[in-house]
């Protein structure tokens, strides 16, 4: 079933205060963060020619101007009065457009690459909200300059045994198929554990211009929110 909200009165969800809003027919924003920006390191020195986003792969070749600016214009960082937003977009090949295309390339196009967008949102009684961070590599400047990045890091985890291990996850249907919320790696992950071997290690990062102002406003969004809605930490 479907109900119409009443813009006048506050959305309350009285099993999971968090989730509650001030005004029924929209979620409030009251925050931006400006998201970091991507850069290829002193190597890259030419856009790839549209039709051959192929050579990206090279070191002094980078995506076609269109699609840099494309990612560059999907990337946005909410702060909501109960919780985070963030679009951290990647790129996928677009559709085929002939059938010869469609029978080589499964579907896809050989040349037109298009933005496809990850959007996640972390509410602030979520496990991940536990603690909030600037976890920018040293000299990220340099690190940068000589080899590229996405700009400053701010972690978002939740750890336990002296800071020594972060608390698993499960894992939803998209990275676990038939298994779906039931699956969940190890209950625990070491910290020096690399996210590809463990992402079910209760960790997120996004990417920021400005690390530690960003960590500042999330933190305080996040006490006012629990505050506010009498929300105990998870």
């Amino acid at each position: 079933t479907s109900n119409v909200t009443n813009g006048s009165k506050p959305y309350i969800v009285e099993d999971r205060p968090m989730i509650s809003r001030s005004s029924g027919d929209r979620v409030k924003i009251t925050h931006t963060i400006e998201p970091g920006k991507e850069e290829t390191g002193c190597l890259t020195c030419f856009y790839a020619p549209p039709e051959y986003p192929v050579l990206a792969k090279c070191p002094c070749f980078d995506f076609p101007e269109y699609i840099v600016n494309e990612i560059k214009a999907s990337q946005y960082i909410y702060i909501r009065e109960n919780s985070i937003e963030y679009n951290q977009p990647t790129l996928q090949p677009a559709t085929s457009n002939t059938p010869l295309a469609t029978c080589l390339c499964c579907g896809h196009s050989p040349n037109v690459i298009i933005v496809r967008d990850q959007i996640s949102t972390i509410y602030f009684d979520d496990l991940l909200m536990d603690s909030v961070r600037n976890d920018t590599r040293p000299c990220n400047p340099l690190h940068t300059f000589c080899c590229g990045g996405h700009g400053e890091e701010v972690r978002l985890e939740s750890r336990f045994c002296w800071d020594g291990c972060y608390r698993g996850r499960s894992l939803g249907s998209e990275q676990c198929g038939l298994m779906g919320g039931c699956c969940c790696c190890v209950p625990c992950v070491p910290v020096g554990c690399p996210q590809c071997l463990c992402p079910c290690a209760a960790r997120k990062t996004i990417y920021v211009e400005d690390a530690e102002t960003a960590v500042q406003i999330v933190t305080q969004a996040r006490d006012d929110a629990r505050k506010r809605l009498q929300v105990m930490e998870r």
